[in-house]
């Protein structure tokens, strides 16, 4: 193989990875806009999203759009508290299993699954579940 035909062929592989960072860089923004990588909406844009939504999808005339949006907007709140429920009953699962758990590890282990459970919460919390109502629940244990 001589010299310029390896040239070109080392110019051709760029430009291949060139396309392919610039594709996967359109594509990226795309899906993050969209929050298909992030992950479904905070609780407190659903009902923007569905009227916009709705108001797109349908064609939706401004009068139609205001005799809507009572609707929407309490499907959104029903939603959350359902949101907000599930939420509760989750972690409530998640703590009796702990509390079964926990007699059978090592102190070590013991650790470590607190840990978990803090990061596991850190990342609820990012994901707009801040209600934690079993902080204030073993605050208020009574004293002997």
């Amino acid at each position: 193989m001589n010299g310029a035909l390896k040239w070109k062929l080392a110019f051709a592989f760029l430009l291949v990875f060139i396309a392919g960072v610039t594709t996967g860089c359109l594509f990226g923004a795309l899906h993050l806009k969209k929050r298909h990588i992030i992950g479904p909406p905070h609780s407190g844009d659903v009902a923007g999203r569905m009227r916009e939504h709705f108001r797109k999808a349908l064609d939706l005339t401004p009068e139609q759009e205001a005799k809507i949006i009572p609707v929407i907007d309490a499907t959104s709140t029903r939603l959350e508290a359902i949101r907000l429920e599930t939420a509760e009953r989750v972690r409530a699962v998640m703590a009796e299993s702990k509390r079964e758990i926990a007699p059978q590890l090592s102190p070590e282990q013991q650790e470590k699954l607190d840990k978990l459970e803090a990061h596991h919460r850190k990342i609820m919390i990012h994901h707009g579940f801040r209600h934690h109502k079993h902080k204030d629940k073993d605050k208020e244990k009574p004293s002997p």
